[in-house]
């Protein structure tokens, strides 16, 4: 079975309105059945982040923007929605455009729609579904890699000497150079999401009052146990001005059943505990800090918001 890149239309009109957020209603929620909290989707929300790093003694050096969107699908028998979360950055020669999406319905199968695709400098994609198949939740991941060996003429290299021959790419970092791989299934718990839908999720956790929930979480053909905890808050600011926020704690395990090995990959390749600052009364993303690993330094990550348009109704700076 072939599965179809995932794309979303245009969402709003980029052309500069200011920091202005313009507020848009209602919101959309997918149920996730009984007792799990549903997800929160906005007609058309985006989201500009500034992306910071720190570099040995260089704090908050900017390397690029963070874009997260959402958008409505509805018919009269199907509720729809997605997701898109674009990182592109630049350092040191080093080029990445990244980018997430999810999609969810209600109604109709599959229940997620994945893809996560990075271009650049290295390239990769990556497509999951899940959904029901014979009353048995089921994730199909597919991914790509670099040819082995084909007779396309377009995955040989000219040698670089004139009596060596015309031969196949044994590896490179060239997207045209890759294949798809054969689909991989798996039985996982009901209603498992990606890490981008856990970043959304955290609106129905605010809205709920609960301090902790754990959910079930796939990445790539991995499951992991991915917990939410409210830690606190405090006032936040950020480039586009200063909110009062709730600190939430991500975390991932891995459950009993799954074989030991592999390090759990979350937002844009980050890794270990994310601490992320949501607006109190929206659970609007305001800024996330984590590290992502660089060879053998981790360097300290700062996503923070300095654009917003279509939030809900109650996100807002604070009063002076």
């Amino acid at each position: 079975m072939v599965m179809a890149a995932l794309t979303l239309s245009p969402l709003l009109n980029d052309e500069d309105q200011g920091s202005a957020a313009l507020v848009v209603e209602p919101e959309m929620e997918i149920a996730r059945g009984e007792g799990r909290l549903p997800l929160q989707i906005e007609v058309a929300e985006k989201l500009v982040y500034l992306v910071e790093v720190d570099v040995g003694p260089f704090k908050g050096v900017s390397v690029g923007e963070a874009v997260f969107k959402s958008e409505q699908e509805g018919s009269s028998e199907v509720e729809a929605g997605a997701f898109e979360a674009a990182f592109e950055a630049s350092h040191l020669g080093y080029k990445l455009d990244h980018r997430l999406v999810s999609r969810h319905a209600s109604g109709e199968e599959p229940v997620l729609e994945s893809s996560d695709t990075q271009r650049g400098s290295e390239n990769r994609r990556r497509r999951l579904r899940i959904g029901e198949r014979g009353g048995v939740w089921t994730s199909e991941y597919r991914y790509d890699g670099h040819c082995t060996g084909c007779d396309n003429k377009d995955h040989f290299v000219h040698p670089r000497l004139p009596w060596n021959k015309h031969e196949h790419c044994k590896k490179c970092k060239s997207g045209e150079h890759r294949v798809w791989r054969e689909m991989k299934s798996r039985a996982v718990p009901a209603h498992t999401l990606d890490f981008l839908s856990v970043i959304y999720l955290i609106r129905s956790l605010v809205d709920s009052e609960v301090l902790r929930v754990e959910e079930p979480l796939i990445e790539k053909n991995r499951l992991w146990t991915v917990s939410m905890e409210v830690s606190g808050g405090r006032a936040v600011a950020v480039p586009l001005g200063e909110f009062e926020c709730s600190r939430v704690l991500l975390d991932a395990t891995k459950p009993e059943s799954e074989p030991d090995g592999g390090e759990f990959g979350g937002l844009f390749g980050m890794q270990g505990t994310l601490k992320l600052w949501v607006h109190t009364a929206t659970g609007v993303l305001v800024q996330i800090e984590g590290e992502i690993p660089v060879g053998p330094m981790d360097l300290g990550v700062k996503i923070r918001l300095k654009e917003a348009e279509g939030t809900p109704k109650g996100f807002g700076v604070i009063a002076r």
